[in-house]
């Protein structure tokens, strides 16, 4: 998936149950969990959001 220019990644766990969200900026990685698929979205364009305005 992408947002803004910036891919990211949303995978399904099966222990713990949930979804993570993957972000990658150039070598930086960040990682995230959410109980919902749509959370797990949300979350990880809030977050690419905060970079791409803090990087501005």
């Amino acid at each position: 998936m992408e947002h803004r220019g910036v891919s990211f990644s949303i995978v399904e766990m099966s222990y713990p149950a949930g979804w993570k969200w993957t972000v990658g900026k150039g070598r930086t990685v960040s990682v995230g969990v959410c109980a919902t698929r749509l959370d797990a979205i949300r979350q990880a364009q809030t977050f690419i959001d905060a970079i791409m305005d803090w990087a501005a």
